[in-house]
């Protein structure tokens, strides 16, 4: 039976979690907009959460368990369907002949119980669930859930006249082109190729490897810059698979001896447009294949959120006020360059300025910038289309990389000739970037007179702030990393990962940027002009304040942001 409102007052006085007046607040609120006092008092923020949950265990005479400590059946997850219960935080228990037991955090909420009972045919009884659990639960099930959609979908696949059409193909040394396209295009292959991305996606992977191996075909995800392995299925299913991820790119499903590039374009249940490009490389087992993922409706950091300690940034920013020049991005692939020169761009962006970006492919699409797509099979390559941007009297060009020495030498042209220039480049420091564009022919005195700055960064992951554990670290540690140099006071806390539903059990969650700075200062161009060594070049630069990326991967290790076993593997000792 629910209680009344006057159940609800009772308790909430009696225990003195709200006070009369922010009481009679809530019900001129209700008396004014309608619907349950309880939600109003969350979404005047009168309340907690948890506490909340606590009265209504109380009022409703409902038991209040813990999620944590429950692992749901799977087969009950699919009766209700995963939209539905994150929409109103509930989750089914146990199932006992046609009784359904869930757990909900509003358990007044009338309507949705009756969609329960008209959905699934069964009477619904409720119990009570915490909001911050339910939310953990929610997640932590429909994401395990979703890891046996494959397994059932290539059960579908054996169950139907398909298997004999996959026989067929495996037998064909050289498949014919028609029976693989042909078999591209059944449902269950576009099931199961669908399930793959759309997973990719709800997992926030930034690539996909679908990878034949010697007795099956691995499918595998980049997760916060580490991959894991997802499935092993069937060696039956590489070829259909293969080419039906070559259908949706355009590419041509007959060619299985040469590299081929593709790309192509989702619509996620949300309304938000999601690119992959597509790379296919024939290999001893097989054509593998990888899909770079890009979240086209992802928000420009700011410059100030990207991670830079106070001194580099403040170097940055004072680098990218500068009339003329190039500013340059380094690092290896999905190190986070492009989003540090888009934000770079919306620092320095302003009405007064016309700024163009020319990308392969465009990976933000940005209201106040004009954005050139390279197409190189129409002839629209990186060199060509710089030549007619400046032509356009932009102020500041963005070139998404620079990939040959023919981009670099009218990268650099333009930055001598009253142009910003924004670029990323594929180098491992700011000091080895400079023995590389002078590798690609440009002259040392062409360096000095056109660089400002050079940032290289990587990207580490974040170690859980749920399930971190302090510790003490050892004298030899602290002689190691020289922390008393470089961190005055001792003010460090370290951690170490531990794993919890939050972060999959991983001990990390989300990635955080590691930069080192080079400002070209006098002193370091008057090296360039000598052709200096590289390790010349960053004592000179570590001379004027420059911190490298082991220095700062380990002050934000110090800060509880990472841990000190991602920065021995992503950063080479000083």
């Amino acid at each position: 039976m629910l209680p009344t409102q006057e159940t609800l007052k009772e308790i909430l006085l009696r225990d003195h979690l709200i006070t009369p007046e922010d009481l009679n607040r809530a019900i001129q609120e209700q008396e004014r907009s309608g619907g349950e006092l309880s939600r109003i008092l969350l979404r005047l923020k009168l309340i907690a959460e948890d506490q909340l949950s606590v009265v209504l265990s109380e009022a409703l005479q409902l038991p209040l368990i813990n999620l944590n400590l429950f692992r749901i059946d799977p087969s009950l997850l699919k009766l209700i369907p995963k939209e539905t219960a994150e929409k109103s935080l509930l989750i089914p228990i146990s199932k006992l002949n046609d009784q359904l037991t869930i757990a909900m955090v509003d358990p007044l909420d009338i309507l949705t119980i009756d969609n329960i009972k008209a959905m699934t045919s069964m009477s619904v009884s409720v119990i009570l669930a915490r909001p911050r659990e339910m939310r953990a639960a929610l997640e932590r099930s429909y994401a395990n859930n979703n890891s046996s959609d494959l397994e059932e979908i290539f059960q579908d696949i054996k169950e139907t006249k398909e298997a004999e059409r996959l026989e067929l193909v495996k037998d064909q040394s050289q498949p014919n082109k028609r029976v693989v396209e042909n078999l591209s295009e059944e449902a269950p292959i576009i099931t199961l190729t669908n399930t793959i991305i759309q997973q990719a996606v709800a997992a926030k992977a930034s690539d996909i490897f679908i990878e034949p191996m010697e007795n099956c075909l691995r499918i595998r995800y980049r997760v916060d810059g580490f991959i894991r392995e997802i499935d092993r299925m069937s060696k039956d299913l590489h070829f259909p698979l293969i080419s039906r991820v070559k259908v949706i790119s355009s590419l041509d499903i007959a060619e299985h001896r040469l590299p081929q590039d593709g790309r192509f374009r989702i619509v996620t249940d949300d309304n938000k447009e999601v690119d992959f490009r597509v790379n296919v490389l024939p290999t001893a087992m097989g054509e593998k294949i990888v899909l770079r993922i890009l979240d086209k409706n992802q928000e420009m950091a700011d410059i100030d959120k990207l991670g830079f300690e106070p001194d580099s940034l403040s170097r940055l920013k004072e680098c990218c006020q500068k009339p003329h020049g190039m500013i340059l991005a380094c690092g290896p692939t999905g190190s986070g360059k492009t989003t540090t020169l888009y934000a770079i761009l919306k620092y320095i962006n302003s009405p007064g300025r016309n700024i163009v970006t020319v990308e392969d492919p465009v990976e933000f699409q940005m209201k106040d910038f004009n954005q050139v797509n390279i197409r190189t099979e129409f002839g629209l390559s990186f060199p060509a289309a710089l030549r007619s941007i400046l032509r356009q009297d932009p102020d500041v060009i963005l070139i998404g990389e620079v990939r040959d020495s023919e981009t670099l030498d009218i990268a650099v042209k333009a930055a001598l000739t009253g142009h910003l220039v924004v670029s990323s480049l594929h180098t491992t420091t700011g000091p080895g970037s400079i023995t590389r564009m002078i590798n690609m022919g440009v002259e040392p005195f062409l360096i000095t007179s056109s660089v400002v700055v050079i940032v290289a960064q990587r990207l580490v992951r974040r170690v859980c702030q749920k399930c971190r554990e302090p510790y003490t670290v050892s004298d030899d540690v602290i002689k190691e990393f020289h922390l008393n140099e470089l961190i005055p006071d001792q003010k460090w806390q370290f951690y170490k990962p531990k794993g919890c539903d939050k972060c999959l059990n991983t001990g990390y969650k989300g990635r955080v940027g590691i930069t080192e700075t080079l400002v070209l200062s006098n002193k370091i161009k008057e090296l360039i002009l000598i052709s200096s060594s590289e390790a010349q070049i960053k004592n000179a630069a570590r001379a004027d304040g420059m911190k490298t990326m082991r220095e700062d991967a380990v002050i934000k290790a110090s800060q509880g942001l990472t841990t000190l076993e991602e920065v021995i593997r992503l950063t080479a000792p000083d």
